[in-house]
């Protein structure tokens, strides 16, 4: 028999085999999964945690500069250490996850790009009761990770009446978070992430086509998945629709010619792109630099993503939804695998043009029909609409007098109505195809 008539066998991986912290088994069938995190991968975590140095020379307000100028302040490292080390009980987090999302693992594949490699995948899927429900691919970015689709979750499967559509949900965790592992070989971007959801949708779970939700890493991924899928996505909602300012939009500027929409835009991306894209910056070129330090200290991983979580919540919602608990928890699903693949993940997003040492970049056009909403407390708030367009079939755009880079946690009604009423206008959205 010829080599290539043999049937390949089906692949089976364990945590043994790709050296995790937590019990997984990955089959290229889908399988329930638990969390289940190992014993001494939570107590070396807390004695981590506890052993934390910090930084005692910091210039502290109120007589030298405000907090957050250099970055997190230490009091701060010091609540999430001495939380970590002495209150925050994983095994309670670990209930709480498996007893509110559905979850599950399997082995995809991403035929359709030149990344080759089997990816182990870990993802959450409720179906909803409804007959008519529509498939949706809700994705997460960074520094979030699936968990962000727990608060919305059920408002998508049981919409409160029946005006509203219904959706059965699919939130991936990206490969690299949380309990997807990281990739095995360079060269999984965005675009191999499309791709790979694509494959987890279509030939996993038999749904031929769907529509698709996602923020920050999520808009790109859904964007690419939109572009390269055009038979398979239907339609998108994006809550990160960043499109950049062109050389003609800042000669505009300079010569006084922009409206007052597009001028504040403009400063408003510049101002992320300089004071606050450092994080970026490294992530896309030297994210193995920053991975050695971050994979040996929870506490500095931690301070690393509570100085973007921060500023993306309403100023009086900082206490309430950025507890010691989640920002651990939050910081976990980075911890657990290991940030080096979330990171990494920039610099492979890059070489496809997504993002830039400068900022976000234009991303390929998408044809099918778009909705976005626009967030006070992010970096593209208020983009004009003739702006939004140049990057897709942008239908409508919500501007939100409240909320964040999180809706999902931070306002989910807010999330779903725009969701529901998007999806639920068949004819705008294309959503007719599922009736």
């Amino acid at each position: 028999m010829a080599s290539q008539d043999i049937p390949r066998q089906p692949l089976t991986l364990t945590d043994e085999d790709l050296n995790l912290t937590f019990s997984a088994t990955y089959t290229e069938s889908v399988k329930p999964f638990r969390v289940s995190v190992k014993q001494a991968f939570v107590d070396q975590t807390r004695l981590k945690a506890s052993l934390t140095r910090f930084i005692d020379t910091e210039f502290q307000p109120p007589n030298n500069q405000p907090e957050f100028t250099d970055g997190p302040p230490t009091h701060a490292a010091k609540t999430i250490a001495t939380h970590w080390a002495n209150v925050y009980n994983w095994r309670a987090v670990e209930d709480d996850i498996n007893n509110r999302l559905t979850q599950f693992t399997t082995i995809v594949r991403t035929p359709d790009t030149a990344y080759t490699e089997p990816i182990p995948l870990h993802f959450v899927h409720h179906r909803s009761p409804r007959p008519n429900a529509i498939p949706l691919l809700f994705v997460h970015g960074w520094p979030g990770s699936f968990l962000e689709v727990a608060d919305i979750i059920r408002l998508l499967t049981h919409p409160p009446d029946d005006s509203a559509p219904a959706f059965h949900v699919v939130a991936p965790s990206i490969p690299g978070y949380g309990f997807s592992p990281s990739p095995r070989a360079p060269g999984f971007g965005y675009r191999q992430a499309g791709a790979a959801f694509n494959n987890l949708m279509q030939d996993h779970l038999g749904y031929s086509r769907y529509v698709a939700q996602g923020g920050d890493a999520g808009d790109f991924i859904i964007r690419y998945a939109a572009v390269d899928f055009p038979d398979a996505v239907v339609s998108l909602h994006s809550n990160f629709w960043v499109v950049p300012p062109t050389d003609e939009d800042r000669t505009k500027l300079k010569e006084g010619k922009s409206t007052l929409e597009e001028a504040d835009i403009i400063r408003r991306l510049d101002g992320f792109s300089g004071q606050h894209w450092a994080y970026g910056h490294l992530h896309q070129t030297r994210p193995l630099r920053l991975a050695h330090a971050m994979t040996d200290s929870p506490v500095g991983l931690a301070m690393w993503i509570y100085d973007v979580l921060v500023p993306c919540v309403e100023e009086e919602n900082v206490a309430r939804i950025w507890t010691p608990d989640r920002v651990i928890t939050w910081t976990m699903m980075h911890w657990i695998p290991g940030p080096y693949a979330a990171f990494s993940l920039y610099k492979h997003g890059a070489a496809d043009g997504a993002i830039s040492i400068s900022g976000i970049e234009n991303l390929p056009y998408v044809k099918q029909p778009v909705a976005i909403s626009q967030f006070p407390h992010d970096i593209w708030y208020r983009t004009p609409l003739d702006w939004a367009k140049r990057n897709g079939n942008v239908k409508r755009s919500i501007v939100h007098e409240k909320g964040g880079h999180f809706p999902a946690l931070e306002i989910p009604e807010v999330l779903a109505r725009d969701i529901w009423q998007f999806f639920g206008n068949a004819k705008e959205s294309g959503t007719e195809v599922f009736k």
